[in-house]
């Protein structure tokens, strides 16, 4: 007040006593009343006696109007008035906040100049102490909403932590409510590869991703962590709030360009645990204005909670997979067992001859071979492969090749018998058609890889193991039945006296698992459509290179799957013969769906076989020729192989044609009833 032209002491000497109790009063008010116009009420009182008014009329003004203040029942209440203040001549004192007016003491008597220096003192201390209570208010409400937010997210994160997928869905739910944004994505780190990815995106406030989530498979994205938004962030571990996204040179507009959704305002953030980013939620446009620094301090708090979770979620996840590995691998011994004495004795006394000349050739029936002359062909094929160039113990390749076949199960196609075969067709297309490309380690991972690629499969394709949610699918997201076959030819090797890898050094030997399981994982046909897109796009633009290495895998992967599919190159009585036994197995599945209240697709329904020519000739005409087209593009001395699957599928249309005229020609002659 001193400072305001008004002496302390003069203050306090004029009325002294009812200005002390005045101080007092609107100190307690201060301190113990939060309510706004409960404290205008008080004021407007004390500055009455202050300027020895009998009466005077507090008018208050916000977003809805003016309204004038009375007691009522002991608390002060508000009537709405007309838009304009009530004028009275003996004087108003405006209650003012920083940015504007709040309220007005009308008095209805005169007011000295002295009374009204006062008055105009304590109503400025008093709107001063309002804004700074507002202030604080303001914040410890929005603590408490924050408080009572993060109170619901443990409650119902850690309450649910039945997968990752869950908790994901849930942190997106929860983070896109927190600051208001329309939608939300969450981004795993994976530290191993410098890459983000998911499984599950752009979740809305609605939670229209959840609702889909068990009508849709998701399909898992990844991208460099040195690309893009979320990846700066993942790199930096520091959040980027950007108020337009189209002018930040990071944000890639591919997404609104396919979906017609347009991104405006953008914050993401990290999430971390132990000092490490293990995850970036990416929140877009907020639904008023753009995100501010409080949005960012919310989030940093929630992110605490996010960290716990997705960690709590990942050991359950961790436990739940050992779990159903347990329950596999008890299921696996009791099906299989290793080679027996017998058996290797058996082979051990037969002679190995150095070269086969009948293998030589992918016209070679292999449905002909007794059970012994296959495993002694496999060693047969894999001695002239590698017997000058890699050193083996030959009793352990016995074991080995015993012991897979022993690991086939006795299903109607996906047996020991397709094994061979597609390893007998990689033998002819390494020994024919690409000599001196490929490395000895490289040779031995495609050839053991084609060997063992079906190693315990179950006559069931990767979509029954998803759908009817077996322990397989559990343990492995992707490429199911791959995955189990790669660890079912890691088991073999891992079996004493089966490791024919074992002269390796340690470096040679994960090189040698690492291609094996990039081939093994390659006969998922649902890789395939993508490995022949990039590698026709690579070929068509004139880069292609077999000492590049990503070029070279994408050339094994397809080389893998044209082994796979190497009964369509074969003799017409071998094509068909097979063609029968694929869909034996084919129509066991659909059996099964149909006895779990599942249809199943055409090419599985035994109610459908009538069509099975014309979906036989559709599958070589659009899988198989479309394979070996390509690969006779990197490996023109296998153009053989397209040009024989060319003549088989043009033979088997022209079968099909016969068959539909001769059926119409039945229809025809048939008697009316």
């Amino acid at each position: 007040m001193y400072a305001l032209g008004i002496p302390h002491s003069e203050c306090l000497s004029m009325k002294n006593k009812t200005f002390a109790a005045l101080l007092r009063s609107l100190f307690l008010i201060r301190i113990t009343i939060f309510v706004e116009v409960r404290i205008l009420y008080e004021l407007a009182q004390c500055c009455a006696q202050i300027a020895n008014n009998d009466l005077c009329e507090l008018y208050v003004q916000s977003e809805e109007g003016v309204f004038l203040v009375h007691k009522e029942a002991g608390e002060p209440r508000k009537i709405k008035c007309r838009k304009d203040f009530r004028k009275i001549h003996f004087g108003i004192c405006a209650i003012q906040l920083t940015s504007h007016v709040i309220g007005e003491i009308h008095f209805n008597s005169p007011v000295s100049e002295r009374d009204k220096q006062i008055i105009n003192v304590i109503c400025t201390w008093v709107a001063a102490e309002l804004e700074r209570t507002g202030s604080s208010s303001e914040v410890f409400a929005r603590q408490r909403r924050l408080n009572s937010f993060l109170l619901d997210v443990a409650k119902s994160i850690f309450h649910d932590i039945v997968s990752m997928d869950t908790v994901i869905i849930k942190v997106m739910n929860f983070a896109a409510r927190l600051v208001d944004a329309d939608r939300a994505s969450l981004f795993l780190v994976d530290n191993k590869n410098q890459e983000l990815y998911a499984r599950i995106f752009d979740v809305g406030r609605e939670g229209e991703e959840s609702e889909r989530n068990n009508k849709e498979e998701h399909k898992e994205i990844r991208f460099s962590m040195k690309r893009g938004i979320a990846g700066h962030v993942a790199s930096t571990g520091e959040g980027l709030n950007i108020e337009n996204a189209y002018k930040d040179h990071r944000f890639n507009p591919e997404v609104d360009t396919k979906t017609g959704y347009t991104t405006k305002t953008i914050l993401c953030m990290p999430i971390f645990i132990r000092g490490s980013v293990i995850g970036v939620v990416q929140m877009v446009n907020k639904r008023e204005g753009v995100f501010t620094k409080d949005d960012e301090d919310s989030f940093e708090t929630f992110a605490v909670y996010c960290g716990l979770a997705l960690h709590h979620a990942k050991l359950y996840d961790k436990i739940r997979r050992s779990e159903q590995k347990y329950r596999v691998a008890l299921e696996v011994l009791a099906y299989h067992s290793v080679c027996n004495k017998d058996e290797v004795a058996k082979l051990q006394k037969m002679e190995i001859k150095d070269r086969i000349e009948e293998l030589e050739t992918v016209d070679f029936n292999y449905l002909r071979m007794s059970e012994l002359e296959k495993p002694l062909y496999a060693i047969a094929m894999f001695k002239e492969l590698f017997q000058d160039k890699f050193r083996y113990d030959r009793d352990e390749l016995i074991r080995f090749v015993l012991t897979v076949r022993k690991n086939y199960r006795r299903v109607a196609y996906h047996n020991w018998a397709h094994g061979w075969s597609v390893a007998h067709a990689m033998f002819v297309v390494l020994t024919q058609a690409s000599k001196d490309i490929f490395t000895t380690h490289e040779a031995l991972a495609l050839y053991v890889s084609c060997l063992c690629h079906d190693l315990d499969h179950r006559g069931k394709n990767n979509a029954y193991m998803k759908t009817m949610m077996t322990p397989l699918a559990s343990i492995y997201t992707t490429s199911v039945m791959e995955h189990h076959h790669f660890n079912q030819t890691v088991t073999i090797l891992q079996q004493d006296g089966h490791n024919i890898l074992k002269s390796m050094t340690s470096s040679e030997y994960k090189q040698v698992l690492s291609l094996i399981k990039h081939c093994i994982l390659a006969t998922d046909l649902a890789l395939f459509f993508t490995n022949k897109a990039e590698l026709n796009k690579i070929i068509d633009s004139g880069i292609y290179d077999i000492n590049n290495n990503h070029h070279r895998k994408l050339t094994q992967a397809i080389m893998m799957t044209g082994c796979d599919l190497i009964a369509s190159a074969k003799p017409w009585y071998i094509q068909t013969e097979t063609v029968k036994v694929i869909f034996e197995e084919f129509y066991e599945q659909g059996d099964a769906e149909r006895l779990n209240g599942r249809d199943p697709i055409p090419m599985m329904d035994r109610n459908k076989a009538h069509e099975l020519p014309q979906m036989q000739v559709g599958f070589m005409r659009g899988i198989c020729l479309p394979c070996y087209e390509l690969i006779a593009k990197v490996l023109p001395e296998a153009s053989f192989l397209r040009d024989q699957c060319e003549r088989r599928s043009e033979l088997m249309a022209t079968v099909v044609r016969h068959l539909v005229v001769l059926s119409s020609n039945l229809l025809q002659r048939a008697p009316l009833e």
